[in-house]
């Protein structure tokens, strides 16, 4: 009989393989694509501006939109990390895969859709 919360059908693979995309994505994006796309949003919107970040509302708002997407990364990257820890014990491994699945595609949206935002406010 199998405890409670293990999955004898899940293979270990197909939960790692979709995690560890999903944790490598989540983990680029919020470090080296946030700083690409603050650098590139907020320069062109400093430029088009003649003010700072703060200095001018335009900018502002975009910083501000900027900054809660990578806010939203840092959050994907805790549940990926989570998820990692639920299947190291092996528990419920086929929610942990179809987390792992869907987590990819969230963080491309939350990227796409606050820099949109930012460069909308800018």
């Amino acid at each position: 009989m199998t405890p409670p919360g293990h999955a004898s059908g899940v293979r270990p693979w197909t939960v790692w393989t979709p995690l560890g995309v999903a944790l490598a994505v989540v983990l680029f994006l919020a470090t080296v694509g946030s700083v690409g796309v603050g650098f590139g949003v907020m320069t062109d919107c400093t430029n088009t501006y003649s003010c700072t970040s703060t200095g001018c509302p335009p900018c502002g708002t975009t910083s501000a939109w900027l900054t809660a997407g990578w806010i939203g990364q840092g959050v994907l990257l805790l549940v990926g990390s989570v998820l990692a820890v639920l299947a190291v014990r092996r528990r419920r491994l086929p929610a942990v895969r179809v987390a792992a699945l869907a987590l990819t595609p969230v963080s491309i949206a939350l990227v796409v859709v606050t820099t949109a935002l930012a460069v909308a406010a800018g």
